[in-house]
């Protein structure tokens, strides 16, 4: 055999070899595509079992702390998981007609509290904060033993409910007067803390501050945590009441302002009624004065069908002009031309008499002026479930100014 066909007998066998090698290579790469789909396919169907798995556990676990609330309290709280996944304890008020409460002397009427009623339709309960909001991730949350969120102006206290989720709104004035008239009834009117972590009424009733300052030191900041007063700071008297409805912060509430000294509201427990479309009641607090200087004190405010007096400009929203005062809401003056309110009697911005809660009012009667409600840690004798604070326009913000969420069932 020539050295010709040697060479080329060779470049043959060296082909064949080249081809069947090629072989070989596409058969295992074939093959490992095949076992790297399997592989893929078992790590996704793992990873789908754990994350089915996971979300079982989460469902358990945040239904069984809902379930230990509940059984805990004898159904009395429960938790609402919002729409940022954070947790709220919230309290159970269940409907009660005005006439049962007993207080006659109130001038309440009949039939069922406005607080139990939206848009005519009656809500067989409503489930309000047991706290007062605390930050959380995303917003806000109703749990104990935390710092309230405070230093909030109107807008974003209401905001901060609202983005809970459907249902979700800031405490409103039916909801708060509603629970103020049954801890009356009940003889269970709160205390709290009004005198820089301690009650000013019983100063053995103390909280740790957030200082950490000693009770009754009036420097520094004596808020509270959330619920960490005695029974007697609850609504109810009892572990599963509301809690911090007096004293602690100021708390927003929503559906009532004031427009150049006219009240106005919803007419029954309706967030969703635009503020523009609130009812505008014949009735204003006049002052007894005309003066404009400065920005004191011009004595008490007068219930009345009209304002004679005003104490500042008309549509002008800053505190730079004179407010009006008396330490007993309930003892206010009515004019000869003012004709008695059922509903505002019924939210405790009026009363018939002044044998029930306690609590000061502030007002001015130029601008809007938004409610906050209950008095902060140092308002001492002026806090209570009626203090009404009516001096504040929508923008303004303080350490000692917090909110309460609410919710629809």
């Amino acid at each position: 055999m020539s050295i010709e066909q040697k060479i080329a007998e060779m470049q043959q066998v060296s082909a064949e070899q080249t081809a069947a090698s090629q072989a070989i290579v596409q058969e295992v790469s074939g093959k490992m595509a095949v076992i790297d789909e399997k592989v893929n396919d078992s790590i996704a169907k793992a990873e789908n079992t754990y994350d089915q798995k996971a979300n079982g556990l989460t469902i358990i676990a945040t239904d069984g702390y809902r379930k230990a609330v509940e059984h805990n309290s004898g159904g009395r709280n429960t938790v609402i998981y919002d729409a940022q996944g954070n947790p709220n304890i919230m309290c159970v008020i269940p409907r009660f007609n005005i006439e049962d409460l007993g207080l006659t002397a109130l001038e309440l009427g009949t039939g069922v509290h406005p607080a139990f009623v939206t848009n005519g339709v009656p809500r067989g309960e409503i489930l309000i904060g047991k706290y007062l909001a605390s930050s959380a991730a995303g917003g806000s949350a109703v749990i104990g033993g935390s710092q309230p969120r405070t230093s909030v102006n109107y807008d974003t206290a209401k905001q901060l409910c609202t983005q809970k989720g459907d249902d979700w709104h800031l405490m409103s004035i039916h909801e708060s007067a509603a629970i103020a008239l049954w801890s009356l009834a009940n003889g269970t009117v709160p205390r709290g803390n009004t005198n820089y972590g301690r009650s000013h009424e019983a100063k053995w009733e103390t909280a740790r501050r957030y200082d950490n300052g000693l009770p009754g030191d009036v420097s520094g900041i004596g808020r509270t945590d959330t619920g960490k007063g005695p029974t007697t700071w609850n609504h109810d008297h009892t572990e599963s009441g509301v809690c911090d409805l007096v004293g602690n912060v100021w708390e927003w509430i929503d559906q009532m302002k004031l427009d150049d000294g006219q009240i106005l509201t919803t007419l029954d427990n309706n967030p969703a009624v635009a503020e523009a479309n609130w009812h505008r009641h014949p009735a204003y607090f006049d002052s007894t004065s005309d003066n404009q200087s400065g920005s004191g004190s011009n004595g008490s405010p007068v219930l009345s069908n009209a304002v004679t007096k005003r104490n500042g400009p008309t549509d002008d929203d800053s505190h730079d002009y004179p407010y009006m005062i008396n330490p007993h809401f309930a003892a206010i003056t009515k004019s000869a031309g003012y004709t008695p309110n059922e509903l505002l009697r019924r939210l405790l911005i009026e009363s018939a008499t002044t044998t029930t809660v306690g609590g000061s009012l502030w007002c001015r009667n130029y601008g809007d002026r938004f409610p906050l409600l209950g008095g902060s840690w140092g308002s001492g004798s002026n806090t209570g479930l009626g203090a009404l604070n009516l001096l504040n326009a929508r923008w303004y913000s303080l350490n000692s100014i917090g909110f309460r969420p609410a919710f629809f069932v």
